[in-house]
């Protein structure tokens, strides 16, 4: 995975914060965060193969309902049993990420993890504070300057007032 952009939800009711993030390759990664910094579940989507982790349950993989459609479990074909070949694909695919983000090292390791013959059930410790993802993986857009934004527009007052010279220079 790469090029990651994360978003958060507020808590819900049972104060649990959902986190995306979405891979520019068809991956998806949606997390839910317990108010502890603890991962209670974890949702991940690459092209059809949909892996799910839940705290005290473990993996259980399967296909997208619909092609490209919404993800979610209810749109989930899920296997019989975990499929080792649906968790080969996605070890390769979190394998290639080096980034910094603890939500996506925290599944990589789950999923190494199944790939060395264990089952893991309990999550690896916290990945974020009490209250939010980490800084360093939350993009905020850049904010707006509005000194930059009059200047633009003083900019091109004086265009126009240059244009209107010489229109008059030229009759």
């Amino acid at each position: 995975m790469f090029r990651i952009r994360a978003v958060e939800s507020p808590p819900d009711a049972a104060g649990l914060r959902k986190v995306w993030h979405r891979g520019a390759r068809n991956a998806e990664l949606v997390s839910e965060i317990d108010g502890t910094g603890r991962v209670a579940r974890h949702e991940f989507t690459l092209f059809d193969d949909v892996l799910i982790w839940e705290r005290g349950r473990g993996f259980q993989t399967g296909t997208a309902a619909v092609a490209g459609g919404t993800r979610g479990a209810a749109n989930v074909s899920f296997d019989l049993t975990s499929d080792p070949e649906r968790l080969k694909r996605v070890f390769d695919a979190l394998d290639r990420y080096a980034g910094r983000d603890r939500i996506i090292e925290h599944l990589k390791e789950l999923v190494a993890t199944t790939q060395q013959g264990q089952h893991p059930v309990e999550d690896l410790g916290a990945v974020t504070g009490s209250t939010r993802i980490p800084d360093e993986v939350k993009l905020t857009p850049p904010a707006r300057s509005t000194t930059s934004k009059g200047l633009v527009w003083i900019g091109v007052g004086l265009l126009l007032i240059a244009m209107a010279l010489a229109i008059l220079a030229l009759k």
